[in-house]
C-alpha cells in the first residue's frame, strides 16, 4: 500500500509542477482578425456573391432575349427578299397615315427593296465568319499553332460548306415560301444529323446502361425531326416547301463530330481534329470561302440577274419609290379586294413586259397608284440588330460556360428561346394581318411580316391544316438531342476549344448553333487519352483498341491533383517564417477538411476542388560547420534559423487556430544530403524540412529546385515500377510544384485559383499570383506602387497577347509533366564557367526556368486572383543589391529568348513573332531607359526653371559621370552610398518638376503635347487603379514612385550593370566570422551539440530511409549536385571572367546611351528646324496695323520637340498595348472570381426535393467538414458547455453584471483546473463530434431541413457502421486522445507517399 501511495503521490506531485502557477496564469490569446492575405478577400467576398447573383439574371435575359431578337429579325429578312412571282408579295400598307381612310392600299414588290435586304442577310451570315477570322489571323500571328494536315482541311471544308448550302437554301427558297409562325417553328428541325448519330452512337456516352426508354426517346427523336421532311412538302404545291428537306438535311452536318464521337470508323479522324488547333489555320481561308459560297448561292436562288446585285447595290441602300395600289371601292370584302389588286399586280408585270405603261388609271375596277419613299434605314437598323444580338448571345453564352452558370443562365434561355421566339412571330404577325397599322412606329408599312391567319378562327384552322399541333414534338426532340447541355463537365474559365467544337458561332441560327456546337466529351479527358497517339498515324481500329485498354489502366485516383509545396529557406527572420507556416496550416486545415467531407459526408466521392498535399522545407546552409563550434563534422549543429523553424511552427498553429497546440516533435532522419526533419501537422499531412549541409550537397536556390525537381518527379514517378508509362504521364499531368519562399503569406483559395488555370489550360507550365510586397518604410511604398503597375499592365499585357516570361519562385505553381519535359531539368543542372551565362542562370534562377519551359513549348500564365505576400526589401542598400541581382539576369534571359525567337516561335503556341517584336520593343526601352531620363530631366529643368538646355545638360551630367566612375573604382557600400545621396537630390528635383509641370499645364492648357502627355499616364494609371478596386490605395504610393523615377530608371541600371560581376545574393547575408589569433584558448567558444542530440530535438524519434532512397541521393549528388569545389585559381578565372563581362556590357552599355542622348540632344538644339506642328488647340492671335489701317489674323501651333516625340511614339505605343490588354486581362480575373464563388443566400421551401438537399450538402460539405474538425479557440464556449452568463444567476442584478465583468478570472481558475482537450489532431476533432452523440454544431451554415436530415441520416450510418466493423472508430470521449503505438519508424515505401504519422493516430497515405 506503501508504495501505491507513494505513486499516487508522485502523479499528483508531478500534475501540480505541470500545471502553470496561478500568478502566471493569464493569457494573451490570439484575436480574429483576418492576415494580410486574408483580410482583402473578406472585404469581396459579399460583393462577389451580390454580383454573381446579379449575373445569374442579367445573363439570363441577355441570351433569352438576343437569341429570340436575333432569329425573328433573321425571319423578317428572309420574309422581305420574296420575288416578283412569290406569294408573299401582298403587304397592306396602313391607309389611315396616308389620308386614304377605309381605302386598301398594297405595296407592290420593288427589285431594290429584295435586293437590299439579300445583301443584308449576306451581310448578318458574314459577321460571325469575319469575327472567326479575325480570331483564327490573332492566334496565327500571336500564337504558333501547327499546319492542318489534308485530310482535316478536307472534312472541315466538306462539312462546313454543306452547312452554308443548306443555309442558303433555307433562307432564300424555304423561308420565304411559309409564314413567320411556321419560319419559326422550323428553327427547331435542324437536328436530324445530330440525333440520328446521337441514337447511334452518343446513347453510351450520356448513359451507362442503355434501357428500352431511353433507347425508345432516341428513336422517338430522330422520327419527330424526320416527320417535319414529309408533312408539310405533302401538304403544299410550292417547289420551295416540297424541297424542305434538302436544306435542313444539309444544315444540320454542321455539327457532326460534336455527336460522332464513339464510332469506330472515324473515331480516329474526329479526334485528330479535335486534340489540335490547327484548325485556326483551315479557317483563315475557310471563313472568306464561305462567304462567297453562301453569297454565290443566294444570288442564283434569288433570281435576279447575277451582275445587278452588284449593279444597283448602292441604288438599293438608298432611298427608292415604293409603288402602292389603291382600290377605291368599299363594297366587298378586304379579301376580294387583294385578289383584284393581286390581278391589278399581274397586269402592271405583264404590262411592263410589253413595253407599255405601267399606271393603270381606270380599270374595271376604279384603282389607283401612289409611290412613297422607302427607309433604308430600316434594313441597316435591322441588319445591324441581328449582328449584335447574335454576337452578343454568343458572347454572354460563352461567358456563361466559363463561370459554371450553364445550366440557368445558357441552357435554359436557349431551350426556351424557340417557343418564345414563335410566340412573338405569330403575335407580331397577327396583329399586323388584323390591322395594317398596329405596327406602324415599329416598321415600315411597306415590308411584310407574313402572317398564318388574320383572325382567330382562321389561325385555329391554318395549325389543323398545316398540322401544327407536332410541333411541340420537334421542339422536344430537340431538347433531348441536346441534353448534353443541362450536364456541363468543363473545368472553370476554360479555354473557347473546350467549350465549343467549333470557334465561333452560326448568326442566323444562333440558338440552335448555340447548343449543338456546346461540347458533349470533355476537352481534357479526349486530350490526355489520346495526345500520344497523334504523334504517330496508325489504323483507326488499333487506335481504337489502344485508347480502350489505356483508358482502363488509369485510375480514379491518377487523376486527382497532387500538391507539393516546396519552399526553400536561407536566413528568414522569425516573422518571415511565421508567414509562412500559418499559411502551411491553413493549407493543411483545408485539405483535412475536404478529405473528411470526401469520406464521411460525401460517400468517398470528391469534390471539384479536392487535392493530396505534402509540404517539403528546403533549407539551405542549415548546418553550423565552423570548426570552432562543430566537434562532429558527422553530426553537426543546426543552426539558429532551423532552430527557429522547430521552434515557430507550434506559434504558427496558435495564431491560426487561437489554441494551444503541441504537435509532436518531429521525427529526424539522417540522409546523405544532411538531414531531415518530418513534422505530422494537424490535418495529418506531413511538412518535411531537407536539412541540406553544403559539405555533402551544392547549396543555393537553384540546386535545391534541382533537388526537389529530382526526388520527387526523377524518383518518386519515374522510378516506380508498378506504374505504365501512361499511368505516369496521367499523374505528372495532375502533380503541381508549388515553389515558395520562405516569407510568403497566402490562403488556400489563392492555390486553388491557379490549380482551376491548370485544369483550364492543357499546355499551361506554370501559373503565379499577385504579388503584393510587405513592410514599412518609403522603399516599401514605392514598391506597392511598382508591383501594381508591374501586374496591372505588363503581366497582364504579355498573359494576353502572348504568355509570361517570369514566374516569381516566391510563389509559383509548376505541372510535373512541364518539368520533365526535354530541355527543362536537364538543362536546368548544367554548370558553366561562361561568365554570362553564370549572370543568366544564378542570378535569377526562376526566370531562366520560365525561359526553359517556354522554350520548351509550355506556356506561362499569370492570375491576377490569386494573392500572396512577400516581405520586400526595407532599406534603400537591400534594395538596390536585390536588383542587382534581377536586372542582368532578366535583360539575359530575355535577350536569349530574342536570340532564338525563329525556334521558340515554332515550340511554343503562346509566343509569337508579333510578341517577340513586342519583348523587343520593351528591351529597346530598357536598356535606353537611363538615356531616356536623363533627357527627361533636362528637358524637364529647362522648362521648370527657364535655364539655358546646356547648363540643364551639364547639371545632369556631372551627377551621372561621378557616379559612373564611382561604380568603376569604389567599393559597393560607396557607391551606394552615393547613389543615396544622389537620389535625394533628384527626388527634390523632382517635385519640383511636378510643380513645374502643373504651371505648365495651367498656361499653356491640358492640351499641350507635355500636358496631354502627362494626363494621359496619370489617368490610365487612374483607371487601371479603379479596375483593381482591392489595390486602388497603391495609388497613393505612385508619388513615391514619380520622384524616385531618375533614381529606379537611370540609377540602378548604371548600378546594376557595373556590378553584374558580383554573383553574390546580396540580401539576408549572414555576417562572417573572422579568425582572431590574438584569442586565448579559454576564450573559445563551446562546441554545439549535435543536431541528433540538440535540446530541442532531443524528444524526437530517430528514423531512416530505404535502401533504395539513399543510393538514390548519393547518385544524384554524385551526378548533380556535388559540391562545387574550385581551386583559387579557377575562382580567379571566374571572376576574370566576369569582371571582363562586366567592362564589355558597361561599356556597349554607355555608349549605345551616350548615342542616344547625342543625337537627341543635337536636334533639340535645332528644333526651330525639327519640329512638328501640334495640331491641337492652337492659340489664335489678332494683330492691328495703325499704319496701314489692316487687322491681320494668324494661328501659331505648339510644337512638339524631338524628345516630346520619343516620348510620345515609343511609351505612347507600349502603354496603349498594355492599356487594352489590361481590360482582356480584367474581364477574365472576374470570371475566374465569379466562377469561384458560390451564392449560398436563397434556399427553396416546400420544392425542395430529395435530389436538391443531396446537392446542396454536397456543396456544404466542406464547410460542415471544417466547422466539425477546427480546435475550440482559447477561452472560446466548447459545442458542450454552457455560457457563462448562463451559469451566473443571481437574484442580484448588481451582483450578477459585476460578476459578469469578471467572468476572466473564473476561465482562468476552470482552465488551470480541468483537463485539457487536446485538439491536435484535426482528424480526431472531426470524429469525437461527427461520431459523438452531441448534436451537432451548424450555427451560421444555411443549410434547408431536408439537407440537415440527410446528413443526420448518413451521420446514423456512419456510426452504425463503424461500430459494425471490426476495429471501427468508436465514439472517443472530450479530451482523450488514442493511445500511442510504439513501432518502428523507416522509409522503405517509395513508391507512396507515405510518411512518419508522429504518434501513430492513423495511416496516412497520400
Amino acid at each position: 500500500m506503501s508504495g501505491d501511495y507513494e505513486s499516487d503521490y508522485i502523479m499528483r506531485t508531478r500534475k501540480l509542477r505541470d500545471k502553470q502557477p496561478l500568478w502566471d496564469s493569464f493569457q494573451d490569446p490570439p484575436a480574429k482578425k483576418t492576415s494580410g492575405s486574408d483580410a482583402d478577400w473578406k472585404k469581396l467576398q459579399f460583393f462577389l456573391k451580390l454580383f454573381k447573383l446579379l449575373v445569374f439574371l442579367i445573363v439570363f435575359a441577355v441570351v433569352l432575349a438576343t437569341s429570340v431578337a436575333a432569329k425573328l429579325l433573321y425571319l423578317y429578312m428572309a420574309g422581305n427578299t420574296s420575288g416578283s412571282g412569290s406569294s408573299g408579295t401582298k403587304v397592306q400598307v396602313c391607309s389611315k397615315y396616308l389620308l386614304l381612310p377605309g381605302a386598301v392600299v398594297v405595296a407592290m414588290p420593288n427589285k431594290l427593296e429584295q435586293i437590299a435586304w439579300v445583301w443584308a442577310l449576306i451581310f448578318a451570315f458574314a459577321a460571325p465568319e469575319v469575327f472567326t477570322f479575325l480570331r483564327a489571323l490573332r492566334i496565327c500571328m500571336f500564337k504558333r499553332e501547327h499546319r492542318p494536315s489534308g485530310l482535316e482541311v478536307a472534312l472541315v471544308t466538306l462539312f462546313e460548306l454543306l452547312h452554308v448550302v443548306g443555309l442558303a437554301l433555307l433562307t432564300f427558297t424555304v423561308l420565304p415560301a411559309l409564314d413567320l409562325t411556321r419560319g419559326a417553328m422550323l428553327g427547331c428541325c435542324v437536328c436530324f444529323v445530330p440525333a440520328l448519330l446521337n441514337l447511334l452512337t452518343g446513347t453510351r456516352i450520356h448513359w451507362k446502361s442503355v434501357d428500352s426508354l431511353v433507347l425508345a426517346l432516341s428513336i422517338l427523336a430522330v422520327m419527330a425531326q424526320g416527320s417535319v421532311f414529309l408533312l408539310w412538302p405533302s401538304m403544299s404545291s410550292q417547289l420551295e416547301v416540297q424541297l424542305l428537306a434538302i436544306p435542313l438535311l444539309l444544315v444540320s452536318f454542321r455539327w457532326w463530330e460534336n455527336f460522332a464521337n464513339t464510332h469506330e470508323a472515324i473515331a480516329y479522324i474526329i479526334r485528330t481534329i479535335r486534340c489540335t488547333r490547327s484548325r485556326y489555320h483551315t479557317y483563315l481561308y475557310l471563313a472568306p470561302l464561305k462567304i462567297v459560297v453562301f453569297a454565290t448561292t443566294a444570288f442564283l436562288l434569288h433570281g435576279h440577274s447575277f451582275v445587278e446585285y452588284f449593279s444597283l447595290f448602292s441604288d438599293a441602300w438608298r432611298t427608292h419609290l415604293i409603288t402602292l395600289v389603291q382600290s377605291s371601292g368599299s363594297s366587298g370584302s378586304r379579301s376580294d379586294e387583294l385578289d383584284a389588286l393581286h390581278l391589278t399586280e399581274s397586269y402592271a408585270a405583264s404590262s411592263q413586259a410589253n413595253g407599255s405603261s405601267s399606271f393603270i388609271g381606270t380599270e374595271a375596277r376604279a384603282q389607283s397608284q401612289y409611290t412613297m419613299q422607302s427607309n433604308p434605314n430600316a434594313v441597316v437598323y435591322a441588319l445591324m440588330v441581328q449582328v449584335a444580338a447574335a454576337y452578343l448571345c454568343h458572347v454572354f453564352g460563352k461567358f456563361a460556360c466559363k463561370i459554371k452558370i450553364q445550366e440557368l443562365s445558357y441552357a435554359l434561355p436557349l431551350i426556351l428561346a424557340t417557343p418564345v421566339t414563335v410566340a412573338l412571330a405569330t403575335l407580331l404577325a397577327y396583329l399586323r394581318a388584323a390591322d395594317p397599322c398596329s405596327l406602324h412606329g415599329l416598321m415600315p408599312d411597306y415590308l411584310t411580316l407574313q402572317a398564318l391567319a388574320g383572325s382567330l378562327e382562321e389561325l385555329g384552322k391554318s395549325c389543323m391544316d398545316y398540322v401544327l399541333w407536332l410541333w411541340p414534338l420537334w421542339w422536344l426532340a430537340q431538347v433531348w438531342t441536346c441534353l448534353h447541355i443541362w450536364q456541363p463537365r468543363n473545368d472553370k474559365n476554360a479555354q473557347t476549344e473546350k467549350l465549343f467544337v467549333c470557334p465561333w458561332y452560326c448568326g442566323l441560327l444562333v440558338d440552335q448553333c448555340g447548343m449543338m456546337n456546346r461540347r458533349i466529351v470533355d476537352w481534357s479527358e479526349e486530350y490526355l487519352a489520346i495526345k500520344s497517339d497523334l504523334t504517330t498515324p496508325r489504323e483507326s481500329v488499333m487506335a481504337l483498341a489502344s485508347e480502350l485498354n489505356a483508358s482502363r489502366d488509369i485510375l480514379e485516383e491518377d487523376k486527382i491533383p497532387q500538391l507539393i509545396v516546396c519552399a526553400t529557406m536561407w536566413h528568414e527572420t522569425e516573422e518571415e517564417m511565421m508567414e509562412f507556416l500559418k499559411s502551411i496550416v491553413r493549407l493543411d486545415e483545408d485539405q483535412c477538411a475536404r478529405r473528411m467531407a470526401k469520406t464521411h459526408l460525401n460517400g468517398g466521392k470528391a469534390d471539384d476542388e479536392y487535392y493530396e498535399l505534402e509540404t517539403n522545407i528546403f533549407f539551405d546552409d542549415a548546418f553550423v560547420l565552423d570548426p570552432r563550434q562543430c566537434q562532429n563534422k558527422r553530426n553537426p549543429p543546426v543552426n539558429e534559423y532551423v532552430k527557429t523553424l522547430t521552434r515557430t511552427i507550434d506559434k504558427a498553429a496558435f495564431e491560426v487556430y487561437g489554441v494551444n497546440i503541441r504537435l509532436k516533435p518531429p521525427l529526424k532522419i539522417e540522409t546523405p544530403y544532411g538531414g531531415r526533419l518530418v513534422w505530422t501537422l494537424p490535418g495529418r499531412t506531413k511538412m518535411v524540412a531537407h536539412l541540406k549541409n553544403k559539405d555533402k550537397i551544392r547549396h543555393k536556390k537553384r540546386w535545391s529546385q534541382v533537388m526537389y525537381m529530382y526526388y520527387l518527379l526523377g524518383y518518386r514517378i519515374m522510378e516506380t515500377e508498378q506504374l505504365s508509362p501512361r499511368r505516369k504521364a496521367v499523374i505528372a499531368e495532375n502533380t503541381f510544384i508549388l515553389a515558395l519562399d520562405g516569407d510568403i503569406d497566402f490562403q488556400p483559395r489563392a492555390v486553388q485559383l491557379l490549380i482551376d488555370r491548370m485544369k483550364a489550360v492543357d499546355e499551361l507550365g506554370a501559373a503565379c499570383g499577385r504579388i503584393h510586397p510587405v513592410g514599412r518604410g518609403p522603399m516599401v511604398w514605392y514598391q506597392r506602387f511598382e508591383y501594381a503597375i508591374g501586374h496591372w499592365l505588363q503581366k497582364a499585357t504579355e498573359h494576353v497577347i502572348g504568355c509570361v516570361l517570369c514566374s516569381p519562385g516566391c510563389f509559383s505553381l509548376f505541372r510535373a509533366s512541364a518539368l520533365m519535359e526535354n530541355s527543362v531539368m536537364k538543362r536546368y543542372t548544367m554548370v558553366t564557367s561562361e561568365p554570362m551565362k553564370m549572370v543568366q542562370y544564378d542570378q535569377g534562377e526562376d526566370r531562366w526556368l520560365c525561359t526553359l519551359l517556354l522554350k520548351a513549348g509550355s506556356r506561362v500564365e499569370y492570375c491576377a486572383a490569386s494573392d500572396a505576400y512577400t516581405h520586400s526589401p526595407e532599406g534603400f542598400n537591400e534594395f538596390y543589391n536585390q536588383r542587382r541581382r534581377w536586372v542582368p539576369s532578366t535583360i539575359a534571359n530575355i535577350f536569349d529568348i530574342l536570340a532564338d525567337a525563329d525556334t521558340v516561335v515554332k515550340k511554343n503556341n503562346s509566343i509569337s513573332t508579333m510578341y517577340v517584336w513586342y519583348q523587343g520593343m520593351l528591351m529597346i526601352g530598357t536598356v535606353l531607359g537611363p538615356g531616356t531620363i536623363f533627357l527627361m530631366m533636362v528637358g524637364a529643368l529647362v522648362a521648370v526653371f527657364t535655364i539655358n538646355i546646356w547648363t540643364a545638360f551639364l547639371w545632369n551630367f556631372f551627377p551621372i559621370l561621378f557616379f559612373i566612375l564611382s561604380c568603376v573604382y569604389l567599393k559597393q557600400k560607396f557607391q551606394l552610398l552615393i547613389a543615396f545621396v544622389i537620389s535625394a537630390i533628384y527626388c527634390l528635383v523632382m517635385m519640383a518638376v511636378l510643380i513645374g509641370i502643373i504651371v505648365q499645364m495651367m498656361e499653356d492648357g491640358p492640351l499641350a503635347p507635355a500636358s496631354l502627355f502627362f494626363l494621359l499616364v496619370a489617368v490610365q494609371i487612374t483607371i487601371a487603379g479603379l479596375m483593381h478596386p482591392q489595390e486602388f490605395w497603391a495609388l497613393l504610393c505612385g508619388v513615391i514612385y514619380y520622384i524616385t523615377i531618375p533614381s529606379m530608371y537611370m540609377l540602378l541600371m548604371i548600378f546594376s550593370v557595373f556590378n553584374m560581376n558580383d554573383v553574390s545574393w546580396g540580401t539576408r547575408e549572414a555576417p562572417v566570422l573572422k579568425d582572431d589569433d590574438k584569442d586565448s584558448p579559454g576564450d573559445q567558444e563551446p562546441h554545439l551539440p549535435g543536431w541528433l542530440n540538440d535540446p530541442l530535438l532531443i524528444n524526437s524519434e530517430l528514423g531512416e530511409i530505404s535502401l533504395m532512397e539513399q543510393r538514390f541521393w548519393k547518385d544524384v549528388i554524385k551526378q548533380y549536385l556535388k559540391p562545387l569545389e574550385l581551386s583559387r585559381e579557377q575562382k580567379q578565372s571566374m571572376a576574370d571572367g566576369l569582371r571582363e563581362l562586366r567592362n564589355m556590357i558597361a561599356f556597349a552599355f554607355v555608349m549605345v546611351n551616350a548615342i542616344f542622348v547625342l543625337i537627341v540632344f543635337l536636334l533639340q538644339l535645332k528644333k526651330e528646324f525639327l519640329h512638328l506642328k501640334w495640331p491641337i488647340d492652337p492659340t489664335d492671335f489678332v494683330s492691328f496695323d495703325r499704319d496701314n489701317l489692316q487687322v491681320g489674323i494668324y494661328r501659331q501651333y505648339k510644337e512638339l520637340d524631338p524628345i516630346g516625340l520619343c516620348f510620345v511614339i515609343f511609351f505612347g505605343l507600349i502603354l496603349i498595348i498594355q492599356f487594352i490588354a489590361m481590360f482582356f486581362h480584367r474581364f477574365a480575373t472576374m470570371s475566374q472570381l465569379l466562377a469561384t464563388t458560390q451564392v449560398d443566400w436563397f434556399r427553396s421551401g416546400g420544392q425542395f426535393t430529395d435530389a436538391d438537399a443531396a446537392l446542396e450538402l454536397k456543396g456544404s460539405a466542406v464547410n460542415i467538414a471544417r466547422r466539425l474538425q477546427r480546435p475550440k479557440r482559447l477561452f472560446d464556449d466548447d459545442e458542450d458547455e454552457h455560457h457563462y452568463d448562463e451559469l451566473l444567476i443571481d437574484n442580484d442584478g448588481e451582483h450578477r453584471e459585476s460578476m459578469v465583468r469578471r467572468q476572466t478570472i473564473f476561465r482562468l481558475h476552470e482552465t488551470r483546473n480541468k483537463q485539457q482537450s487536446d485538439y491536435s489532431n484535426l482528424v480526431f476533432n472531426f470524429e469525437r463530434r461527427f461520431f459523438g452523440e452531441d448534436d451537432l454544431n451548424l450555427k451560421n451554415l444555411a443549410l434547408n431541413r431536408k439537407s440537415v436530415k440527410l446528413l443526420q441520416e448518413r451521420r446514423s450510418a456512419a456510426k452504425f457502421n463503424a461500430a459494425a466493423t471490426p476495429g471501427g472508430t468508436p465514439t472517443p470521449k472530450t479530451g482523450t486522445r488514442p493511445p500511442l503505438m510504439a513501432k518502428k519508424v523507416s522509409f522503405s515505401n517509395r513508391n507512396s507517399m507515405q510518411l512518419y504519422d508522429n504518434g501513430g493516430y492513423e495511416q496516412t497515405e497520400f
